[in-house]
């Protein structure tokens, strides 16, 4: 399947296919054969055959949209079909919903307090993972309703770290 990727404001176009063990993709029209295994939800380990490898964290903000952190780079995608047209201005999550850890780790800040209005995207809390940093953000707009953890705090993935409504 074909799709493109929005990554910082450019389109990319991106196709993938199952290959036997490994991923064929494909980046604007340059191929790639890797392997990926998953070790946590939201983290698996890129292998590339000439020996380089890569932790790959992921969270998802919203149905096709994510935050991706690759080594020591970070950004956003969003995913989109052939056929689809980057709609603008559509809400992530709205109403109540728990931001949760995507995979274990400690946490370095928290970046507001209960009471704040925050907006889809917005990063709510920095978590450190296998010697990487990644924000942790709103999936959509609304009130910080609870903070459920406190930097220098050890969470597991999957644990509430805030509650916006």
């Amino acid at each position: 399947m074909r799709w493109w990727i929005e990554r910082d404001g450019r389109r990319v176009e991106v196709s993938a296919r199952r290959l036997d063990g490994a991923w064929e993709v494909i980046v604007d029209d340059t191929p790639h054969i890797v392997e990926m295994l998953p070790v946590h939800t939201g983290l698996d380990a890129l292998f590339w055959p000439d020996g380089r490898n890569f932790a790959v964290a992921s969270q998802r903000l919203s149905r096709d949209h994510w935050r991706v952190s690759l080594a020591q780079l970070q950004f956003e995608v969003r995913l989109r079909g052939p056929l689809e047209r980057a709609a603008s201005g559509t809400v992530a999550h709205a109403g109540p919903h728990e931001v949760r850890a995507p995979i274990p780790g400690r946490v370095v800040s928290v970046g507001v307090t209960e009471g704040d209005e925050v907006k889809a995207g917005q990063p709510l809390v920095v978590l450190e993972a296998m010697k990487m940093e990644n924000q942790i953000c709103a999936e959509g707009p609304g009130r910080v309703e609870r903070i459920m953890v406190t930097p220098g705090a050890t969470v597991e993935g999957g644990q509430v770290l805030v509650v916006v409504e």
